[in-house]
């Protein structure tokens, strides 16, 4: 039997045991749930947690020289209640820092305790801070974004914002692929605030990949220069300029004005950020008059014998529409010789507007490029069923529609490819850290529109309108080129084509018969003279000449050169 005593003894360690256990609850209770957050703070003060920022990728451009990259600079501050003498340490940032005396002094008397003095000071300056061993003055290694051939490419490229992330052009495109994953470090601090030793870990940062671009960065040069001088000598309100390679689509050149300076983007307006080689669209003019003259000897709607008659003007439906001139009689080729407006009208009649719609939109009309630069407009080609009765005679000359100076070099450009249309490309590859290529992006064809006969056909058309008609301005003595000017009236605020107001833009291709380089010049509102042949012809002609010196073109023959 069990003794009184054992049992008493047995009950009274049971219900001291559950009393423990209850303390034990309560105050576990208490720890995770009622003071959880206040524990889960304290443990986190003591742990130290520091952002290592990766390095964004690389831009460079054909031939591998850089266009952006992230380069190391000291950010140096100031924490006033450790400072002992002032006056030194003001000496002494004025004459590392090349800032006035009076400059630092008002940074001091801001009333702050922690001060920022120079955000991206030279990296020589971490060997000579740390040898002068000013108290109160710290500073930090960070990576910034340097564009050493600013401001070249400035519209194209872009701009970072303070935290590295893209804001506009490639830069905000890519930047997916360019700004890399942040890494961090963190350690445990006693109570007295000092590094626990051994417990410092570390997640690396990953840096971004690199972006390998199809520009080469002479013709760039040659671009800007001549896009700036015209820009002057015109008082346009804009411009663009854009050099291809039309037998892969390769873009060798892309300017846009006005522009910026991508080292100091806070500096210029906003608007100067566009880049107007895609956000802009405008009535093309003449310049899609040789892809009617195309569609009308693919669909065997005229031939090289045929003859026109140009009085001066065309009635469409129960409206005149002008030409520059009375032309009279003319050989097909003459209607792009002399951009007679009738005799394309009557070619674009003759194939009717369904016909006509397909290969204006087939060519690329009215559809994006897809060159991977944000913004891009779509432009406007209306279906056959929203025309109107006088359409026919109003998109045949480039109006009633409206393109990027991009799509329109694209369309064009098939003419000096033997018809097919080619991808424009602008970004080659993407490639890691290591070398390894995580995205190519080979040449590709969008669609064969015309033969290559009635390609060829065509573009002897273009090259003798250089040589005797319109694009006269645009030719080089020896060599042989082909192109076709444009002026486009821009629409008023009534809704009217403004009698003052043009686009003028040519388009020219070099060298023939197989061209391995397309230019096209659009400028928006030039003054004084306003016809493409005058304003945008002489501008090509300047740029033409300086890729042909460069690329080592022969005269009458194309050598084997750069591209």
């Amino acid at each position: 039997m069990i003794s009184r005593k054992f049992a008493r003894r047995a009950n009274f360690l049971f219900f001291l045991t559950l009393f423990l256990l209850g303390i034990i609850i309560i105050r576990v209770f208490s720890v995770q749930i009622v003071r959880g957050k206040f524990y889960r703070d304290e443990a986190l003060s003591r742990l130290v947690l520091g952002e290592l920022p990766p390095q964004r990728g690389s831009i460079r451009d054909r031939d591998g020289r850089i266009l952006a990259e992230d380069v190391g600079v000291l950010s140096i501050t100031a924490y006033l209640p450790q400072i002992d003498d002032l006056e030194e340490v003001v000496e002494e940032l004025s004459r590392l820092l090349s800032l006035s005396p009076l400059e630092l002094q008002e940074k001091f008397r801001s009333g702050q305790s922690w001060i920022e003095i120079a955000d991206q000071a030279p990296l020589y300056l971490k060997e000579i801070l740390g040898e002068k061993k000013l108290k109160g003055i710290s500073w930090q290694e960070k990576p910034t974004r340097f564009y050493p051939q600013a401001p070249l490419f400035s519209n194209l490229l872009g701009f970072v914002g303070k935290d590295g992330r893209g804001l506009e052009g490639l830069e905000f495109a890519f930047d997916s692929y360019l700004s890399g994953k942040t890494g961090y470090s963190f350690y445990e601090k006693d109570a007295l605030g000092r590094e626990i030793p051994l417990t410092t870990k570390y997640l690396p940062p990953q840096n971004g990949n690199d972006l390998r671009l199809t520009v080469d960065s002479t013709i760039q040069f040659f671009v800007e220069e001549a896009l700036d001088q015209a820009m002057e000598r015109t008082k346009a309100l804009g411009g663009v300029v854009i050099v291809n390679n039309p037998q892969n689509g390769d873009i060798l050149a892309l300017a846009s004005r006005p522009s910026f300076d991508n080292r100091n983007f806070q500096a210029f307006p906003p608007e100067s950020w566009k880049n107007l080689a895609t956000n802009m669209v405008f009535e093309p003019g003449s310049t899609v008059k040789p892809l009617v003259m195309a569609a009308a000897l693919e669909e065997e709607k005229t031939f090289l014998q045929d003859k026109f008659f140009c009085p001066g003007f065309i009635m469409v439906y129960n409206h005149r529409v002008r030409d520059i001139k009375a032309h009279g009689e003319e050989k097909l080729e003459d209607l792009l010789i002399n951009s007679c407006n009738v005799g394309i009208i009557t070619l674009a009649e003759r194939l009717g507007k369904d016909k006509l719609f397909y290969y204006l939109k087939n060519f690329g009309l009215g559809e994006k490029c897809e060159v991977g630069l944000p913004g891009e407009e779509q432009g406007l080609l209306r279906p056959p069923r929203e025309w109107s009765l006088l359409s026919i005679g109003a998109i045949p000359i480039g109006q009633e529609m409206m393109v990027t100076p991009l799509q329109l070099l694209r369309a064009l450009s098939a003419l000096a490819n033997g018809g097919v249309v080619m991808q424009p490309r602008l970004v080659s590859e993407i490639t890691s850290p290591r070398g390894e290529v995580v995205k190519s992006f080979p040449p590709s064809i969008s669609g064969e529109v015309v033969s290559e006969r009635t390609a060829s056909l065509v573009l002897e058309m273009m090259e003798k309108a250089v040589r005797e008609g319109t694009g006269k301005k645009a030719y080089i003595e020896g060599y042989r080129i082909a192109g076709k000017t444009g002026t486009g009236q821009k629409v008023g605020s009534h809704g009217r084509y403004d009698p003052h107001k043009f686009y003028s833009s040519f388009v020219g291709f070099f060298p023939v018969p197989e061209p391995r380089f397309g230019v096209i010049v659009v400028l928006d509102e030039p003054q004084g003279e306003y016809y493409g042949g005058d304003t945008a012809a002489p501008v090509f002609r300047e740029i033409a000449q300086g890729i042909i010196n460069y690329a080592g073109i022969m005269s009458n023959k194309a050598e084997v050169g750069l591209f």
